[in-house]
């Protein structure tokens, strides 16, 4: 009964706290962003995003506190920043909130902290919450109940603290750590608000990333709130919150209640693989960011695409050949730049006569007989246009010769999935970060090709940032089950084998072998098998020749669009049928891969596989005729 009428409770303040945002948010509006103007296109600041007003969580203190919170002996973090009678919500991007996400951004309060509240949600509405008490003088009834608290008498206000400096280096969560201890010294210890992060994690997966800060791990949290000028590698294998991560700290980095020290100065930019990783990450941020004018989120080839002025993305593979993506170019379209213009007039240049003059003129450009060669054979500018794999090379000559005014001030870049971009992709970027701040997040082991970095020092030097960048691995995986990470890491080398995941329990993946004629119709007979154990979850088919599985779920009544092949409706359901290249990012309930060994191959690295292997969040099953990869008849 007590936690009923609490549960009401939180819920009444909730409502207080929303209505209070949007009063807030229709006020005049003020402009606190870039001054350059140019972010929007218009040089008008569009009016920020009205935060929906949703609270993360409470702290208790063992005490009333009189130097932060005028004798109240507890507060509430939600996305903004308000003050309502007799309760105080701070933004979860102040300093305080480090006090609800246990992180090592030692606060003043961290040692008064008692009990911490996690709110538990589910379609919108606070339903539960979950209570970790952290200290063991912690008061019996550690919440008062809103307007009927009596202040307790005043106090001389104690002086704070001396902020702990963040360690330089996290090695990651441990699942076995101990809980429920005094966290004096401040370190992430455990899994913090153990009980709600089980039930997100089993909760349904929906088509767009949704808001985790309640269950958002130290570890985490201490990288989202790295000040803007630190730049940082982030590794971690497949569902250790890597996305999760750039998405927040893009948000962090330009919300208004960030410290205005730890803010980007700029604009802030961040990157990730492909369309539908932008669309799956872009609703939580403008929620978190308020709609920033300071933030952008494109895909690397929606960039590519945004510097050349195309209205359709271009179309083929990324790279057939090492040259497309070498660095060196760069130092040949420039050498070709400054030939032109020691005999031209100081005519402005376009970027369609540097690519012409460089494929005319190859022998002019370089005496390297191969690079000669590469030139000469290189498509007539209209048809290159038209091609993916001379996109970034095209990009860094407009951006030589004019860069579009809407990308100036980038002052950080976030860049997710990293170990898939080429050194030409890194080198334009690096022309577009004005200040050399860097989030880097990947995974080695995912990469799709050859023609990309293989380590992190080889990208360190081509961004030209220091040598001793840290380095912080993310170590818990949280996506997938056991099972399925267990089969997907026997791709990897044997060293590196070792599964760490939160999810322990769930259904063994399901490997089925069919004869070819029958791929399409089991594949389709094991997504409406999945369909109807997940009622509520997303379900998708990965594999690089899906035309068999698309075929079969015509025929069953599904209906896919005309303009984009990968969703699938029937009766309300919809089914997700990507390829391997498109699945990177983004998560689903269940996945059905088919036929594994059709997949790309590396040297010595089966990324595509891995990334495949490793959507799912609940169940995987494998549909195949060829013959298995070896490590995955492994027993």
């Amino acid at each position: 009964m007590r936690k009923e009428l609490e549960l009401e409770d939180e819920r009444t303040t909730e409502k207080r706290y929303a209505k209070a945002l949007r009063d807030k948010a229709n006020r005049p509006l003020a402009y606190s962003g870039p001054r350059n103007g140019l972010w929007t296109g218009s040089g008008v600041p569009s009016r920020p995003k009205v935060p929906t007003g949703e609270l993360v969580g409470r702290v208790a203190l063992a005490g009333p506190d009189h130097y932060v919170l005028d004798g109240a002996s507890d507060f509430y973090i939600g996305e903004k920043h308000a003050e309502l009678d007799g309760v105080e919500v701070f933004s979860w991007t102040a300093p305080i909130a480090c006090t609800f996400f246990r992180g090592t951004r030692h606060h003043k309060l961290c040692d008064e902290v008692a009990v911490v509240r996690t709110m538990v949600r589910r379609g919108g509405q606070i339903v539960d919450f979950s209570d970790e008490t952290v200290r063991t003088d912690a008061p019996e009834h550690p919440f008062r109940k809103r307007g009927l608290a009596i202040p307790a008498p005043p106090t001389m206000p104690k002086r704070p603290d001396v902020p702990k400096p963040l360690d330089p280096v996290t090695e990651g969560l441990s699942a076995d750590a101990p809980e429920g201890h005094d966290h004096a010294d401040h370190e992430p210890v455990g899994i913090r608000a153990e009980e709600a992060l089980r039930a997100q994690l089993q909760a349904p997966r929906t088509k767009r990333l949704d808001s985790v800060l309640a269950t958002l791990q130290p570890d985490q949290y201490a990288l989202v709130t790295m000040p803007a000028s630190d730049s940082m590698i982030i590794e971690g294998k497949p569902g250790t919150g890597k996305t999760i991560i750039a998405s927040h700290r893009a948000a962090y980095l330009v919300n208004e209640d960030t410290p205005a020290e730890e803010r980007a100065a700029g604009n802030v930019l961040l990157i990730g693989p492909t369309t539908g990783y932008s669309k799956h990450v872009l609703g939580v941020i403008n929620r978190l960011a308020g709609n920033s004018a300071q933030l952008r989120v494109l895909s690397l080839p929606e960039l590519w695409q945004h510097i050349l002025g195309l209205e359709y993305p271009p179309k083929g593979d990324i790279s057939p050949s090492s040259q497309d993506a070498d660095w060196k170019l760069v130092r040949l379209l420039r050498r070709a730049i400054r030939q032109i213009r020691t005999t031209s007039d100081g005519a402005a240049l376009s970027a369609e006569q540097v690519y012409e003059y460089m494929r005319a003129n190859s022998a002019a450009v370089t005496t390297d007989p191969q690079w000669s060669t590469y030139l000469s054979a290189l498509p007539a500018y209209r048809h290159a246009r038209e091609l993916r794999a001379h996109s970034p090379l095209l990009a860094y000559i407009q951006w030589e010769v004019s860069p579009p005014s809407e990308l100036a001030g980038i002052t950080h870049i976030i860049i997710d999935e990293a170990q898939d971009v080429t050194p030409l992709g890194w080198l334009l970027l690096d022309e577009i970060n004005i200040e050399d701040r860097w989030t880097v997040l990947g995974d080695l082991n995912q990469r799709r090709s050859d023609h990309t970095p293989a380590n992190w020092p080889e990208i360190l030097d081509l961004i030209a940032i220091e040598e001793d960048t840290a380095t912080f691995e993310l170590a818990i995986g949280y996506r997938s089950t056991r099972p399925i990470l267990e089969f997907a890491t026997r791709l990897l080398p044997r060293n590196q084998r070792t599964v760490n995941a939160f999810q322990q329990q769930g259904p063994a993946p399901v490997v089925q072998k069919v004869k070819p004629a029958e791929v399409g119709d089991a594949s389709a007979a094991q997504v409406e098998r999945l369909l109807t154990a997940y009622p509520l979850g997303t379900v998708a088919v990965v594999g690089p020749d899906t035309s068999a599985v698309r075929k079969s779920l015509r025929s069953r009544g599904w209906v896919g669009s005309m303009h984009d092949l990968s969703p699938w409706e029937r009766d309300g359901r919809e089914v997700t049928v990507l390829d391997p290249d498109s699945a990177r990012g983004i998560e689903f309930d269940a996945v059905v891969v088919v036929e594994p060994a059709a997949f790309k191959q590396n040297r010595g690295h089966q990324g595509p596989l891995y990334t495949a292997l490793t959507r799912p969040n609940r169940e995987l099953v494998v549909v195949h005729s060829s013959a298995l990869p070896a490590q995955l008849r492994e027993r």
